[in-house]
């Protein structure tokens, strides 16, 4: 099934407004194994409109439409829908009916009118939720569903109105399934050098994306067991590598800890508290973790985290020195299984020949588990933050999957 989706209005265009349909429609669609096989944003512009409308019709079995479905004249939806099918404009008397009655004791104004009407051999789609219906409307081939613009009103006619006539039209579609894979601790050229050297099931679709620190593989197919074997195989050749297909890295290291009965804590400098706020944005988080100590100044490495003076004037805040200290220290202070440390420089400036612009220190301290680690990341303050937030989560899920 061919589907396409027009968003119309001069706001989406000139940045105004943030245009989210697509991914809201796109998601719904991906619910059902079906995609969006275009997505246009066009202008309040009636020939323009028109003529991409009835484009739409000679290419697509469906097309969805958000916008310009309001009362005031630079709304021309309709007016286009119309040309486009080379039908006249109907006043829907049961619509204006409801538009009344929604205006309660007020009067609507003369502009509501235009919200009544509908192309002739059309279908309003009443709407509980605002003034403006949807229309429903066959042009050739094509099924046209034009729904408001308004993100609350669209949701509730995607979900009443579009999903159900998508269903119902069936079509020779088969359900597509979708599988995605989340790896973290390695880029996504290297992980698709590694997914082409995997033997795959023919019929099995790849696609990547990256979501610092995390990049994700995403299998599609309309065979149910060949994308199982696909993940399989993806699953041996990545190694650990491979965080989950359910849960993300933070989840992950969650549900390991609370797992094993493990409780964690952090002492982070240039983090400056992202990976507390990253494992607290999990809810039930306060089950495993029991906080993080931003230690951003060197007094308060050495006053609360316990670090020697002579590491902060000899070693320097960013080095292996401090970052097993601040470990030891966080462990202590607050009283957790495991703890892990973050100092760095995050950038842009601060940078040294010895200690570039980039550079994190880390260590961990728990059962089994005693190590420090110097990495060095490229891009902007906000990138080496995250990669070092997710670094250090990354270490201990790893090193938790290896204990008995």
């Amino acid at each position: 099934m061919r589907i396409e989706l027009f968003t119309v209005g001069d706001e989406l265009l000139d940045g105004v407004v943030t245009n989210t349909h697509a991914t809201t429609i796109g998601r719904a669609l991906d619910d059902r194994g079906l995609s969006l096989d275009r997505v246009t944003t066009l202008r309040d512009d009636l020939p323009l409109l028109a003529r991409e409308f009835a484009a739409a019709a000679a290419r697509s079995d469906v097309c969805l439409i958000t916008g310009g479905l309001g009362p005031t004249a630079d709304d021309l939806t309709v007016d286009a829908l119309a040309a486009a099918a080379r039908v006249a404009l109907v006043e829907d008397a049961q619509v204006w009916q409801d538009i009344v009655r929604i205006f309660g004791e007020r009067t609507p104004a003369p502009q509501n009118r235009r919200q009544a009407r509908i192309p002739e051999g059309g279908r309003a789609l009443r709407s509980e939720v605002g003034t403006a219906p949807g229309i429903e409307l066959r042009v050739g081939g094509c099924t046209f569903l034009a729904v408001p613009g308004v993100p609350r009103e669209m949701s509730w006619h995607l979900d009443r109105h579009v999903l159900p006539a998508i269903d119902a039209l069936g079509g020779d579609t088969t359900r597509r399934h979708t599988r995605t894979l989340r790896f973290v601790g390695i880029g996504e050229s290297d992980l698709e050098v590694l997914v082409q050297s995997a033997s795959l099931p023919a019929g099995v679709e790849i696609g990547y994306r990256t979501t610092m620190p995390e990049n994700h593989v995403r299998l599609r197919g309309t065979d149910p067991e060949a994308l199982q074997v696909a993940v399989d195989v993806l699953r041996a050749v990545t190694g650990d590598r491979f965080v989950s297909e359910d849960l993300d890295l933070v989840e992950a290291v969650l549900g390991q800890l609370r797992a094993r009965g493990l409780t964690l804590g952090a002492a982070e400098s240039c983090t400056g508290g992202l990976l507390g706020a990253l494992i607290t944005d999990v809810p039930g988080a306060s089950s495993v973790f029991v906080g993080s100590i931003v230690s951003y100044a060197d007094r308060v490495k050495a006053g609360v985290l316990g670090v020697d003076e002579a590491i902060l004037a000899d070693e320097g805040a960013v080095s292996e020195a401090c970052a097993a200290a601040m470990a030891r220290g966080a462990r202590a202070t607050l009283g957790c299984d495991i703890a892990v440390s973050i100092t760095g420089i995050a950038g842009p400036d601060g940078g040294t020949p010895d200690k570039p612009v980039g550079t994190v220190c880390f260590g961990w301290q728990g059962p089994d588990l005693d190590r420090v680690q110097t990495r060095r990341y490229r891009g902007d303050r906000d990138r080496v933050r995250r990669m070092a937030a997710g670094h250090a989560l990354d270490t201990i899920r790893r090193h938790l999957q290896r204990l008995p």
